[in-house]
């Protein structure tokens, strides 16, 4: 009868052992659930089949809190079973856009947010083999982009991967140690959350970032301090390369700030659904009992959300 972590996809691995560490929940590699237990799960949208059919074969007898990553336009919101794992569990989100939209088209409710959070990865040597660095799924704005950007820039050095060939948290770390700069382009143009998963793991990895204005302006005007937010690749590159631009604030800084603001709220909501469910555990309750309570419950996330909007 625990909080155990477990992750559906590869790129959330090292969030969720940072998040293991950080509140001592265990990292579970063999999903086996127990009567009791509570699982904070990264990348339920690739487990939502498998999730759902445990928890009705050992009749709700123990809980998910679902940490959302998919934004609006995504494939797995037109899925039957990731939404209904939603509806039967709690669910946080790592940006307003999409928390929004979540209680307007299909009435679940964020009850906390969270951020995205890796291992600070020191490059010793400083060497950097790469000027400019994007990794991300093919898009054809992407594509369009980077090809110009190959062009207009021929004197430096660009990394692009479209096919993910660094899935893996250390293949990753090391192409990104290599790299200078690191772009972040979000991959939709419309209803666009910040793609900070991508921001924090570059920073982590000591890379500057320059990133595309997304459709949160809390967001944008928080980023700013620790990446260079444009809407101008173009030109934000020549003025970077030119030393016109100022210095940003580390990873740790990041870290810190993003931990004040909503570490605190989300292991509160945590604590509150796991006493929950130990609570119905005994009563025979199921978990669709502690998700209506916990709408009902004083879970205001607004004052949270302000650095990540």
């Amino acid at each position: 009868m625990s909080i155990k972590i477990i992750s559906g996809h590869a790129v959330f691995n090292e969030n969720a052992v940072v998040m293991s560490k950080k509140f001592n929940w265990k990292l579970e590699n063999q999903f086996d659930p127990q009567a009791g237990d509570l699982y904070v799960v990264f990348g339920g949208h690739e487990l939502a089949h498998q999730l759902l059919e445990a928890q009705f074969r050992k009749n709700s007898s123990y809980g998910y809190i679902i940490m959302n990553s998919e934004q609006i336009q995504s494939q797995f919101f037109k899925n039957k079973y990731y939404i209904q794992l939603m509806k039967r569990n709690v669910v946080f989100d790592y940006n307003r856009i999409t928390s929004d939209y979540l209680k307007k088209a299909h009435d679940v409710k964020v009850l906390s947010f969270y951020f995205f959070e890796f291992m600070k990865f020191n490059n010793e040597t400083n060497s950097k083999t790469y000027d400019v660095t994007f990794i991300g799924s093919k898009t054809e704005d992407r594509v369009k982009l980077m090809k110009e950007l190959e062009e207009e820039f021929d004197d430096l050095k660009f990394y692009v991967d479209f096919a993910w060939k660094h899935g893996s948290s250390e293949s990753l770390t090391q192409i990104l140690q290599k790299s200078k700069v690191v772009l972040n382009i979000g991959y939709y143009t419309d209803y666009r959350p910040l793609e900070s998963h991508r921001i924090n793991k570059a920073l982590a990895c000591e890379c500057d970032v320059i990133s595309t204005m997304s459709d949160d302006d809390d967001a944008n005007d928080f980023y700013k301090d620790y990446c260079y937010m444009t809407t101008d690749i173009k030109d934000t590159l020549h003025k970077y390369f030119n030393d016109e631009l100022d210095k940003k604030k580390p990873y740790e800084e990041l870290v810190k700030e993003l931990s004040q603001k909503f570490n605190p709220h989300m292991n509160f909501i945590v604590q509150h659904v796991h006493k929950k469910l130990l609570s119905l555990h005994n009563s025979n309750g199921t978990t669709a009992e502690i998700v209506e309570e916990s709408s009902t419950t004083n879970t205001d996330v607004s004052s949270n959300t302000q650095t990540q909007k």
